[in-house]
């Protein structure tokens, strides 16, 4: 992940993320029995929520990876003892083949600039009749929102602009396909996050946000009086409840 996308306000969007999908995310670990599971990787496991979490399901033993050291030592305080963490990258993972019963990843996959390369390295170290999950892989691209949020289109080109796959979610089936995954893919209904939230909920989500999203529209020239326009705008509409967002948001289950 590049070093200014790592901040202060990006882990606790993160840590924001892993809760509103905890309910789908243990829906999928039920699903590929996550608790039967001896050896498990999590790809970017970040801050460390979600590992822990699914270090919490099973008595097996739960690798976690990420490239960024701020991250492991971040995620070093908060998960069990039935966790290992690494620095390793998706792209060359440090495993003999057949190693993993389960190998799980989420939102790092937008970052991976070889994302075909990722989950062919996520098969490898796969063993036979183990499993490749995808559990909630965001699809921005796919936002459909009204009226729509203009530093929210600021905050997407400054994803592109920083080499963020935001059309990630879309391209799970073909790649694990490559990959010589039998997938099973939907979208998850974390999905419906926005679309359910309340507005004094979604209003405060929008303000803890907006100090990061400020930075970027400040990066594209705009002024502090243009800035400050855009965020009563939002205010505004989320206040009187007039907003419609639905991000969409994909998983995938790749049998070996």
């Amino acid at each position: 992940m590049s070093e200014d996308l790592y901040t202060e306000e990006w882990i606790d969007m993160l840590e924001n993320q892993a809760d509103y999908t905890e309910k789908f995310r243990h829906s999928l670990y039920e699903k590929v029995d996550v608790k039967t599971k001896k050896t498990i990787l999590d790809i970017g496991c970040g801050s460390g929520a979600v590992t822990a979490d699914i270090a919490s399901l099973t008595d097996g033993h739960v690798t976690g990876i990420d490239t960024d050291e701020k991250n492991l030592a971040q995620a070093e305080l908060i998960v069990p003892d039935n966790v290992t963490l690494m620095k390793a990258s998706a792209l060359d993972l440090p495993f003999p083949d057949n190693t993993f019963d389960l190998v799980v990843f989420s939102v790092v996959f937008l970052y991976i600039e070889d994302q075909q390369k990722a989950v062919n390295e996520m098969a490898r170290v796969t063993k036979k009749e183990g499993i490749v999950l995808a559990t909630a892989v965001p699809d921005y691209g796919g936002e459909v929102s009204y009226p729509e949020s203009k530093s929210h289109l600021f905050y997407l080109k400054h994803l592109e602009d920083k080499g963020v796959d935001i059309y990630a979610g879309r391209k799970l089936k073909f790649m694990f396909r490559k990959a010589g995954l039998q997938p099973e893919v939907g979208v998850s209904d974390s999905s419906l996050y926005f679309i359910d939230l309340d507005s004094e909920k979604e209003l405060q989500d929008f303000l803890d946000r907006f100090s990061y999203a400020k930075k970027f529209c400040l990066r594209f020239g705009l002024t502090e009086e243009e800035i400050e326009g855009f965020k009563q705008e939002d205010v505004n509409l989320i206040q009187n409840d007039l907003r419609f967002r639905f991000i969409p948001a994909f998983y995938a289950i790749g049998r070996k």
